[in-house]
C-alpha cells in the first residue's frame, strides 16, 4: 500500500521507490526510510542500519548495549533548521506500516527545529509528530 501523498510534499514515485528499495535492502528487523527535504528538494534518504560508528552506541532499558543507527538519526546528520522529514516503514512484503519515531529519535528531532515531521501509520496514511 502506498501512503496518500499530499501535493505539498515533493515526494515523487521515484523518491518513494528509492526509499523503499534502500529500506528493504537492510537485513535488519525494521525496514525504515527517512526522507529529508529542504526547500522542495530531497537532501538525504536515511535507513536503519546495524553497521554504525561506535559513537552511536547506547544502552537500552534492559542494560544491553546496542550500536544501531535509526533512519531518523541518519537523516539528521544532514538536517538544517526548517527542513522537513518523512518517516516510512515497510514490511518485507513492501507494504507500508507504522513508522512513528522512537522516544530517543523524537528527542533529537525536536532539537533540530525541523519545519515538520510526518510518519506513516498502521493503515499507510500520514500522521504528524
Amino acid at each position: 500500500m502506498t501512503p496518500d501523498l499530499p501535493s505539498v510534499y515533493p515526494m515523487t514515485k521515484a523518491v518513494y521507490k528509492e526509499a523503499k528499495r534502500l529500506a528493504l535492502a537492510n537485513g535488519g528487523r525494521y525496514h525504515v526510510a527517512c526522507i529529508l527535504y529542504r526547500k522542495g528538494r530531497v537532501i538525504h534518504i536515511g535507513v536503519n542500519t546495524d553497521k554504525t560508528h561506535p559513537r552511536f552506541q547506547r544502552i537500552t532499558s534492559d542494560g544491553s548495549l546496542v550500536s544501531t543507527l535509526h533512519a531518523e538519526m541518519s537523516a539528521l546528520r544532514y538536517a538544517q533548521k526548517g527542513d522537513s522529514l518523512e518517516v516510512l516503514r515497510f514490511l518485507k512484503t513492501g507494504d507500508i506500516t507504522m513508522a512513528r519515531p522512537c522516544r530517543h529519535c523524537q528527542k533529537f528531532l525536536a532539537l533540530a527545529h525541523l519545519r515538520d515531521i510526518r510518519y506513516t501509520t498502521w493503515d499507510g496514511s500520514w500522521d504528524v509528530l
